[in-house]
C-alpha cells in the first residue's frame, strides 16, 4: 500500500487540497487515510477547481469506495484502475495521480512565526549554524552534531528502537555547563537567606529542615553532568527558592499582626436604611447607598479568591425615579432595595400623599431593559390580564444598572424567570505584537467612531467577550487581570471569568457578571490551526461555548489568511475551523458548529479587503462615503455570492477602516508594507476587524452599537467593539411543569411535515436520493424522512426554482419529498403555546446511501402554528457556504 505513488501518509484535507490545487488538471487525484473515521481511506480528486473526497473502506479485505457499493476490489491498484475509465460516477475519471513534493509545499505567510520556521530549515538543511553571540566553543559543538552525531542519534532510533536522543542529550549537557555552575552560585544564595530567616524567627532547631532536606548532600565528589542532572537540580532550586521566599513572608506578616492586633478583623458598616414616610416631602431625603473612594481605587482592591466562596452581604439601596406612565405623565417616586427582609419598597407620590407598596421578589414577573435609554426599567408584577406595568427612569445608566442587578440577585434562581433579553458586548482587536496601553476603557465602553453609546451609558453589560489576535506581548493572567480592572473601575463590579482560550496570539476572554455567573453552565472551549496547512496557530480561531438558562450562545474569534489575492484561502480557513471546532451536543453527521447554537458570534481579524485603489478609497474615507467603500468590500461580496457566512448578520459600517493605520494616529493610513525580500505590498485601508453573528429564528438578536475605538493607538489595528441584546429562553416553565409532574401525554402536540422542496448548487458526486433529518431540544430524538421519491436535474434554460434566489443555471438537482416521505407525527416534549414559539426545527439534508451530511438549515415553529399549513423558505450551509435552499411546509396539530 505505502508504495502507491498516489498514496502519501498523514496527509489532511486540507493539506490534500493544497496539493491538488497545484495540479492545473482534472482528475487529479491522491489517496489519504480518513483521520476522521480511523481505519478507512479517502479519494480526493480535483475537477473545476473544485475537490471531491470519496471514503475507502476495508470489508473482510476487499476495498469498497462509498457510494458504489456494487462494486468490490481487492486491492487499491484494481480500485484506481477501475475508476480511471469513463462513466463510473466519480465527478471525473481519476487523470493523474499526485505524488507530494519533498518538503510538501507550504502557503507564502507575512507571519514572523512562518518566516521563522523557513530560516530554521534551511539552516538545518545546509547544517550551517548561524553564530548567534554564542562562544565559538557552542558553535563548534551544535555544528558537530548536526554535521555527524544527528545520523548517529537516528541509527539508534532505528535500529535500536531507542527512546532516547543519547548524542543530543550529550550536547545539552555540555551546553549546560555554565548554567550548572550558576545554579550552584545561586543555591549558596538562598542557603544564606534560609540561615538568615531561621535566625530572625529563632525557631525550634529542626523547624526548617524542610528546606534544606530538598537540597543534595553536600560532598567533594563530582557529579556527572547529564541532562536529568541539570533538570533536577534546577527543579530543586525552584522549590528552595519558593520554600524561603514563602517563609519570610510568614515572618513579616507575623511581625505586622503583632504590631496591628485589629488588622485582622473585619469593620461591619451599618447598611442603608428607609424610614417609612407620611408625606411626599420627606422622600427627598432618601439617596443611594454610598461608598468611599477608597473602594472604587483598582489599586487598593483584592480581587476574591475564586476556589473559596464568600458570603456576600449587600448593603440596602434607595433610589430616586420618575415613573412614566403610557399617557406621558410623570410622578417621583423612591424606590428601596431592602436585602436583609428581601423585598422591594415603592414610596410612590400621589395627591393623597406617599403610598408604601411593598412588593416580594417572587411577584415581579420581569424586569425588562430599554434597548435605546440605558437609564429606563420596565418592571411587570404578576402575569397575564392582572399583570400591573411601571416604567422607571433613573438619574443615570448606573443606578438603573444596579437597580436591576439587585433584583436579579433577590430572585430565587431555582423558582423565578430571569429577564429574557441580556446584553452582550463583542470585542475584537488585533494588538499587532505590541502591548496594550494603560487605559483600555473605550474599548468596553463602545465609545469612539460609528454607532456608538451614549457617554452616560457606563452601564455593566452582562457577558463581555474579547477577542484578540498577535497579543502573545502580553501574558494571559495579566491581560484577563487588566480587562477585569478597567470593568471594575466603569462598572464597580467584580466580574467572573466563564473561559479563557488561547492559541499562540489568538486569544478570546468571556466575563460575566456576578449574577449572571450562577445561570452559566457547560463551558466548553476548542482551537483550531490553520497557519501553514493546518500546522502553525498564527492562523486560525479559538472558540468557547456555554449554556445560559436554556439558551446556547458560542463565541469564535479568529484570526485568517492575509492579503487581498487570498479570498478562497480565507473562504478555506473558514470552512476549516467550521467543520473542526469539537462543540455542540450534535453528531458531525447531522450537522456542523454554525448550526448547533441558539446565538454564535464570529469576529476578529478576518482580513477580508477593500477591492479598490489608496487614492479612490482614501478619497471615500475623508468625504465618509463609506457606503461605496462597503460595495467593494470582499467580505460583502462574498457573502452575496453565497460562498461563505450565508445568512450571517453584520451592522452597518459607519465607521472608517480599522487597517492599516500609522501607530499614533486614527486618521492616517499606511498603505505600504514591506515584505521579506525587499519587496513592498500595497494594502489599501480595509475593515479587517469585524464582527458577525447568527440566531435562530425564533429568537430576535439586535445590535445597539457597532464601531471602533479611535483613543487606542499602539497597533496599525484599531480596537472594534459592538454591543448586542439578545433573547434568551427561559427554562421556567419547564422547570415548573417538572415540579407539578405534568404529564404531556394528557394534551400532546405534534410537528407534521406535509412535503419540502429543496434546490441544491451542487454535490461532490451524482446522488439521486436525499434524506431530511430533523433535530430539536423539543422533540425526544432526531427523526429522519424516508428518500425523495421524485426530483430531476435541471439545465440552464430551465426557469428559476420558485421562492428561491438562486439563479437556475448554478442547481443541478431538484429533490422533491411528498408528505407520505415525510413525519407528520413529531411529538413535542410539551404542548404550550408559550414554549413552542420559541423553538426551532434544525433540518439536515444527507446522502440517502450512505448519510452524507451535505447541509442544513433551521425552520421556526411558529411557521407551523396557524390554522392552515405554511411553508418556509431556508438556505442550506455547509460550513457557512450556502449549497442550495429548502422550502418545506407543515403545521402543529394537537
Amino acid at each position: 500500500m505505502e508504495n502507491l505513488a498516489n498514496y502519501y501518509i498523514d496527509v489532511s484535507y486540507e493539506q490534500a487540497e493544497d496539493l491538488l490545487r497545484l495540479e492545473d488538471q482534472d482528475g487529479a487525484f491522491l489517496i489519504r487515510p480518513s483521520h476522521r473515521v480511523p481505519g478507512t481511506f479517502a479519494l480526493s480528486i480535483r475537477y473545476r477547481n473544485k475537490f471531491f473526497h470519496h471514503r475507502i473502506k476495508v470489508f473482510h479485505g476487499r476495498f469498497v469506495c462509498e457510494g458504489f457499493t456494487e462494486k468490490t476490489f481487492s486491492s487499491m491498484d484494481e480500485l484506481v484502475k477501475h475508476f480511471r475509465q469513463p462513466n463510473q460516477g466519480l465527478a471525473h475519471p481519476l487523470t493523474k495521480s499526485v505524488f507530494p513534493p519533498t518538503p510538501i509545499p507550504t502557503e507564502e505567510d507575512e507571519s514572523n512565526y512562518e518566516n521563522s520556521l523557513k530560516t530554521l530549515l534551511k539552516e538545518i538543511a545546509n547544517r550551517s549554524i548561524p553564530s548567534l553571540g554564542y562562544s565559538n566553543e557552542h558553535t563548534k559543538l551544535m555544528q558537530t552534531y548536526f554535521d555527524k552525531e544527528v545520523l548517529d542519534d537516528l541509527n539508534d532510533i532505528k535500529t535500536n528502537n531507542s527512546g532516547r536522543c543519547t548524542k543530543f542529550e550529550e550536547l545539552l549537557a555540555l551546553l549546560s555547563k555554565q548554567l550548572n555552575s550558576e545554579i550552584d552560585h545561586f543555591n549558596g544564595y538562598l542557603d544564606t537567606m534560609a540561615q538568615i530567616t531561621t535566625r530572625i524567627a529563632q525557631p525550634a532547631p529542626d523547624s526548617l529542615d524542610f528546606l534544606y532536606r530538598i537540597r543534595p548532600d553536600n560532598d567533594d565528589s563530582p557529579m556527572e553532568l547529564t541532562v536529568d542532572a541539570v533538570v533536577n537540580k534546577l527543579s530543586s532550586c525552584r522549590q528552595l527558592l519558593q520554600n524561603v521566599n514563602d517563609q519570610f513572608f510568614k515572618l513579616l506578616k507575623a511581625d505586622v499582626d503583632a504590631d496591628n492586633p485589629s488588622s485582622s478583623g473585619s469593620n461591619s458598616g451599618d447598611s442603608a436604611m428607609i424610614t417609612d414616610h407620611t408625606s411626599s416631602n420627606e422622600s427627598d431625603d432618601i439617596h443611594p447607598a454610598r461608598t468611599s473612594d477608597d473602594d472604587h481605587d483598582p489599586a487598593t482592591r483584592q480581587s476574591p479568591d475564586a476556589d473559596e466562596p464568600r458570603e456576600v452581604r449587600l448593603p440596602n439601596r434607595s433610589y430616586k425615579v420618575i415613573v412614566l406612565s403610557e399617557k406621558r405623565k410623570t410622578t417621583e417616586a423612591a424606590i428601596k432595595i431592602d436585602f436583609s427582609k428581601r423585598q422591594l419598597e415603592i414610596l410612590l407620590s400621589s395627591e393623597e400623599g406617599t403610598v408604601i407598596s411593598k412588593t416580594l421578589p417572587s411577584e415581579i414577573y420581569r424586569v425588562i431593559k430599554d434597548p435605546e435609554d440605558f437609564q429606563k426599567l420596565k418592571l411587570i408584577f404578576g402575569k397575564g390580564k392582572f399583570s400591573r406595568r411601571h416604567i422607571f427612569r433613573f438619574p443615570d445608566a448606573r443606578s438603573a444598572q444596579q437597580f436591576f442587578s439587585g433584583v436579579e440577585s433577590l430572585k430565587d434562581p431555582d423558582t423565578s424567570e430571569h429577564s429574557d433579553k441580556i446584553n452582550i458586548f463583542v470585542g475584537t482587536w488585533n494588538m499587532g505584537g505590541k502591548r496594550p496601553p494603560d487605559d483600555i476603557q473605550s474599548w468596553p465602553l463602545c465609545h469612539g467612531q460609528g454607532i456608538k453609546l451614549n457617554k452616560k451609558a457606563d452601564i455593566a453589560f452582562d457577558i463581555y467577550a474579547f477577542g484578540t489576535q498577535e497579543g502573545s506581548s502580553i501574558p494571559e493572567s495579566e491581560w484577563v487581570d487588566k480587562l477585569k480592572n478597567s470593568l471594575y473601575q466603569i462598572t464597580n463590579l467584580d466580574y467572573s471569568t466563564v473561559q479563557v482560550n488561547s492559541l499562540w496570539g489568538i486569544r478570546i476572554v468571556i466575563l460575566c457578571r456576578p449574577e449572571v455567573a450562577f445561570r452559566i453552565t457547560d463551558v466548553k472551549s476548542a482551537q483550531v490551526r490553520t497557519g501553514a496547512g493546518g500546522t502553525l496557530g498564527n492562523k486560525g480561531g479559538v472558540a468557547v461555548s456555554f449554556r445560559l438558562d436554556d439558551t446556547n450562545f458560542c463565541f469564535i474569534n479568529s484570526h485568517l489568511a492575509a492579503r487581498v489575492e487570498e479570498k478562497k484561502r480565507r473562504q478555506d480557513n473558514v470552512q476549516a475551523i467550521a467543520r473542526n471546532l469539537c462543540l455542540g451536543d450534535l453528531n458531525p453527521n447531522i450537522t456542523d458548529v454554525t448550526h448547533q447554537f441558539h446565538h454564535i458570534f464570529w469576529f476578529g481579524d478576518l482580513n477580508y479587503r477593500l477591492e479598490m485603489a489608496v487614492p479612490e478609497a482614501n478619497n471615500g474615507i475623508s468625504c465618509r462615503n463609506f457606503a461605496k467603500l462597503f460595495q467593494v468590500d470582499q467580505l460583502h461580496q462574498e457573502k452575496l455570492n453565497g460562498s461563505v457566512f450565508t445568512d450571517w448578520r453584520e451592522r452597518e459600517l459607519k465607521f472608517p477602516p480599522t487597517y492599516r493605520l500609522v501607530v499614533g494616529k486614527d486618521d492616517a493610513y499606511d498603505c505600504f508594507k514591506r515584505r521579506p525580500g525587499g519587496r513592498n505590498a500595497i494594502n489599501t485601508p480595509s475593515w479587517c476587524d469585524r464582527i458577525l453573528w447568527k440566531s435562530y429564528p425564533s429568537l430576535a438578536m439586535e445590535c445597539i452599537s457597532y464601531g471602533s475605538v479611535h483613543d487606542i493607538l499602539t497597533s496599525d489595528h484599531l480596537p472594534v467593539f459592538g454591543l448586542y441584546q439578545t433573547d434568551v429562553n427561559s427554562n421556567r416553565l419547564v422547570d415548573i411543569m417538572k415540579k407539578l409532574n405534568y404529564n404531556p401525554h394528557k394534551m400532546p402536540a405534534y410537528i407534521a411535515i406535509l412535503n419540502a422542496h429543496a434546490a441544491i448548487r451542487s454535490v461532490k458526486r451524482y446522488v439521486a436520493h436525499f434524506t431530511l433529518e430533523f433535530v430539536s431540544s423539543c422533540l425526544e430524538d432526531p427523526v429522519e424522512s424516508a428518500p425523495n421519491t421524485s426530483g430531476w436535474q435541471i439545465n440552464s434554460i430551465t426557469s428559476q426554482i420558485p421562492h428561491s434566489s438562486i439563479p437556475s443555471n448554478q442547481i443541478h438537482l431538484c429533490p422533491l419529498w411528498e408528505s407520505s416521505d415525510l413525519p407528520n407525527r413529531m411529538k413535542a416534549k410539551y404542548p404550550f403555546d408559550e414554549y413552542l414559539e420559541r423553538q426551532s426545527l434544525l433540518v439536515s439534508l444527507k446522502t440517502s446511501d450512505n448519510g452524507e451530511y451535505l447541509g442544513a438549515c433551521h425552520v421556526p415553529l411558529t411557521t407551523f402554528m396557524t390554522h392552515e399549513s405554511k411553508s418556509y423558505v431556508a438556505s442550506l450551509t455547509l460550513y457557512g457556504e450556502e449549497i442550495g435552499k429548502l422550502e418545506i411546509s407543515g403545521y402543529i396539530t394537537r
